[in-house]
This record gives structure tokens, C-alpha cells and sequence, in this order.
């Protein structure tokens, strides 16, 4: 169905015709046309072509076209002065820029903040990436050396490669004429340390807790933490701020292995006694066995299976020990609080994500900021559930 042949006609304005405020213009419809009503009906208008509404890019043909569609679907028509364009927010438009690494798509700016010897860059990031590598973006290069010492302690096997990512040539040439410090930088290990073998799984999860804790040796401790890319494989991306130096840095983890184990990776000899107890008496079903994994890891295997189960009161049971793990770790007579959580695999793999706790320092714990309860109480001690609580939570 051919659409109106439409024309603007504007009346004259206010100076002309002495009326106080402009009026609005009007569409005039040629009577010869089909009525607009008669189109604006029909569930699939407006008929637009897939080029006219994407143009040179497709960033956000998909979201229009659905737009549209249901829209249409219901009942809702387009409004006489309503265009195809005017739905969509700024947002949703799409536009001829240029590629996102291009000079011209900073607007003449380099995207970080300028960097010197004498003022370092408030922040940086660090990227989970493949199966064995580190992606650096902002990291002063005079903390690069630091970066490798420390891989190579915790991961044995040692590092494959590093280098600067010449990623895009026009953006290099503007980011190093500015005298900026930093860039992109990737280490890569030996072997295939974020799918490691079983014997390498620790110390794995060893990289980021020893960088984590030279980070903050350096003045920089984790601001968030998540995955930058909807892929399959995409794994974390940590941003780290700037932030008072800790000149004794203690750091621990806790990870969640298999369908059924909990890692405990450089815990004080009483901070891990402890937290052994807590899940002891919070796990219903009961704890099969412990022991000592490797030097400073210990593990403890659950009965039942609570990182898979399907069961709800499995699941309520499985979220209740992570909590008690905080609830152990955090009160203010163990000086520690929580970091973040990191996800070192791949989201189709299935794995749990580390959890990270720093010793507060001097300072922090007297301002009493940080954590909970008492710091002149030690933390209550865990209470066996009762067999009837167990029954009724059994899976």
C-alpha cells in the first residue's frame, strides 16, 4: 500500500500576523492518498526497510525492529506527528561513528588519565583473559617488573611471554605522543593456567591473590569486579583504585571446587581453624572429610552436593554457608574484610567464583569502620545445628 504524500505547511509567523506566540505547523494529508489512519492501523506499520532504519551500523537494529513490532502487536499506532525516529531514545540510535578504538571516537582525548613519575594514574584495570593471560590496561609501566616477579611465585611454570598490545595504530601514536604512562600491556603464562590441570588449581587462583596483595603494597586495592563480555568465554575484569599503601598486606581466599569442596588458600593458622568450624556446624548434611590439599590450602569435601543441587532447601543451604564463611571472617576480632568475588573461568564451565578477604590494617580497624560486632569480644562460637533442623533440610 503506497504511503500519503505528505507536505509541511507553516502559517505565518508571529511578527507577521501580530499574534502573540507562534503556532504549531500542520501536516496537510492529499486527499488523492489513502487516509493515514487507514495505515497507521495495520499491526505491521509502520513498513520500514531494514537499511533505512540501520544505516551504516547495527548497534541497535535489533532493539528498534522489536520496538516496532510490539508496539504494533499492542495496538498501539503511531501518532500523527509521531516518526519512526522520535521513538527511539537518543540511546537507541544508530549513528555513522567511527570504530570505538579510533582517535577521532575520543574526541581529540585520550582515554586514560595522564600519568607521570610523580602522579600515578587513579586507576587500572586487569583482565582474566584465553586460557593463561593477564591484560593490563593503565598499569604504570614501572610497576610491570613487580607484576612478572610476582606471577612467576605464584605460578611455578613460569611466564611464556609479555609485551605492549599495539591494538589499534592511530590510538597508540596519539596515546604515546601524549607522554602518557601505561597502555596496553598482556602477560601470558606457560601452560593453561585458568584451565589448569588438578595439581596447578591453587596455585592458580594463587596468581590473583599474590597480585591483589602487591597491588596493595603499591597503593591500589579492587574497586569491582565482573565480566566485560557477554561471550561464553568471557571471564573477569578487576578495576583497581588508588588508595592507601599497606606495607603488610595479607590477603586469603576461598573457593568452591567440584559439586561438593571448599578451598581455604593462605588463611591464618587460627583464621582457617576457625572458619573449618563455622562450615562444619552450618553445613546440614555434615562435612565427609578434611585435609590438607597443598602447603597453606586446606580442603574440606561436603556431604551432599551443594554447588549443583536443585533441591530449594539444598540451595538455601549452599547460599547459608557463604554467608557464615563472611559472617566467620569479617567480625572485627579477625581484622578482615571482604574484597570481591572473581570469576577465573570461563561462564560455560560452571565454576564459582574466589572469594578474596584483606587483613585490615592498624588504621582501618580503629576506626571501626570495617566489619561487625565487638572487637574486644571474640566472635561467638558456632552452635551445631540440630538434628531437627537437619532433617528438615535434608535434600
Amino acid at each position: 500500500m503506497p504511503l500519503p504524500l505528505l507536505s509541511h505547511r507553516r502559517n505565518k509567523s508571529a511578527a507577521n500576523s501580530g499574534a502573540s506566540t507562534p503556532a504549531s505547523p500542520t501536516i496537510v494529508v492529499n486527499e488523492a492518498s489513502t487516509p493515514v489512519q487507514g495505515i497507521l492501523r495495520q499491526p505491521s506499520a509502520p513498513s520500514v526497510t531494514e537499511s533505512e532504519m540501520t544505516g551504516s551500523s547495527t548497534s541497535a537494529s535489533a532493539f528498534g525492529r522489536l520496538s516496532l513490532r510490539t508496539n504494533g502487536n499492542n495496538g498501539s499506532s503511531f501518532g500523527r506527528t509521531d516518526t519512526v525516529d522520535s521513538r527511539w531514545s537518543v540511546d537507541d540510535r544508530d549513528s555513522s561513528s567511527t570504530p570505538g578504538t579510533s582517535v577521532s571516537s575520543f574526541g581529540a582525548m585520550c582515554p586514560l588519565p595522564e600519568s607521570d613519575s610523580d602522579k600515578l594514574i587513579p586507576f587500572f584495570s586487569m583482565t582474566v583473559s584465553s586460557t593463561s593471560t593477564l591484560s593490563f590496561i593503565g598499569l604504570p609501566t614501572r610497576f610491570r617488573p613487580l607484576v612478572l616477579d610476582t606471577i612467576r611465585r605464584a605460578w611455578k611454570r613460569g611466564v611464556k611471554s609479555s609485551g605492549p598490545v599495539e591494538y589499534q595504530a592511530d590510538l597508540m601514536k596519539f596515546h604515546k605522543s601524549k607522554g602518557c604512562d601505561g597502555g596496553v600491556w598482556e602477560v601470558s603464562m606457560k601452560d593453561s593456567c585458568w584451565m589448569p590441570r588438578s595439581e596447578d588449581k591453587v596455585s592458580s587462583k594463587r596468581i590473583i591473590l599474590y597480585l591483589l596483595a602487591e597491588f596493595s603494597r603499591i597503593g591500589y586495592l579492587l574497586e569491582s569486579s565482573f565480566r566485560t563480555s557477554a561471550k561464553d568465554s568471557g571471564k573477569d575484569t578487576l578495576t583497581l583504585v588508588r588508595s592507601e599503601p599497606d606495607a603488610d598486606p595479607v590477603f586469603m581466599g576461598v573457593a568452591f571446587y567440584s559439586s561438593d569442596r571448599i578451598w581455604i588458600i593462605d588463611a591464618e593458622a587460627d583464621v582457617g581453624q576457625a572458619l573449618e568450624e563455622g562450615i562444619k556446624a552450618h553445613w546440614a548434611d555434615g562435612v565427609r572429610d578434611a585435609r590438607v590439599r597443598e602447603r597453606h590450602c586446606r580442603e574440606l569435601r561436603l556431604r551432599g552436593s551443594p554447588w549443583v543441587s536443585h533441591h530449594t532447601m539444598g540451595l538455601i543451604s549452599a547460599r547459608s554457608i557463604i554467608l557464615s564463611i563472611m559472617k566467620n571472617i569479617t567480625h572485627t576480632s579477625r581484622g578482615y574484610t571482604f574484597v570481591g568475588s572473581i570469576n577465573l573461568a570461563d561462564l560455560d564451565e560452571g565454576e564459582m567464583p574466589l572469594l578474596v578477604f584483606r587483613k585490615l590494617t592498624t588504621t582501618e580497624r580503629d576506626s571501626g569502620m570495617f566489619g561487625w560486632g565487638n572487637p574486644n569480644v571474640s566472635v561467638p562460637s558456632f552452635q551445631p545445628i540440630s538434628k531437627a533442623a537437619a532433617a528438615s533440610m535434608a535434600m
